[in-house]
């Protein structure tokens, strides 16, 4: 049997299987942004909502629900000021407020990166326009994070 210092039991007990896990990054809510909006919620309105679904080009400006999970298959929330709009004449409208361009300068700057935009490995893959590493992340671009870090810092920027 070997016996060990007290000291080194007592330095080495309080990690899992004796070794030292690296610091967990923390994060903070950026000031100035908040997840709410001025906009009125979004209200549903009782049965299904018969909008116009995303096609492939449009998940490059709106953020979508998942076919599955979706109450209202036209669901869109844009990707610079958050809007959502349920039907095809309703996203057509909304151009004139001056998204796009905003969103295109966003993706030109974003296109010279090499840094995945939602989980920030390398890549050289691009999807939509902005580096994307993988088949999940581009899932999640195009129904969970409607603005990704990223993208938000750049539009906030070009404003």
């Amino acid at each position: 049997m070997i016996a060990l210092p007290d000291y080194f039991v007592r330095k080495v007990s309080g990690y899992p299987a004796g070794m030292k896990m690296p610091k967990m990054t923390r994060y903070h809510q950026v000031l100035g942004y908040s997840y709410q909006t001025n906009l009125p919620p979004f209200k549903f309105t009782g049965g299904v909502i018969q909008g116009d679904p995303l096609s492939g080009g449009d998940y490059r400006y709106w953020c979508g629900m998942p076919g599955v999970f979706a109450a209202n298959k036209g669901y869109a929330s844009c990707r610079c000021c958050g809007e959502v709009h349920c039907s095809k004449e309703g996203r057509k409208e909304h151009k004139k407020k001056g998204c796009g361009p905003k969103l295109e300068e966003a993706f030109k700057m974003l296109k010279r990166s090499t840094e995945c935009i939602i989980c920030k490995l390398a890549t050289h893959r691009k999807v939509y326009g902005v580096p994307m590493c993988c088949k999940d992340c581009e899932f999640e671009w195009e129904f969970t994070t409607a603005t990704p870090a990223v993208l938000r810092y750049v539009l906030e920027e070009i404003n």
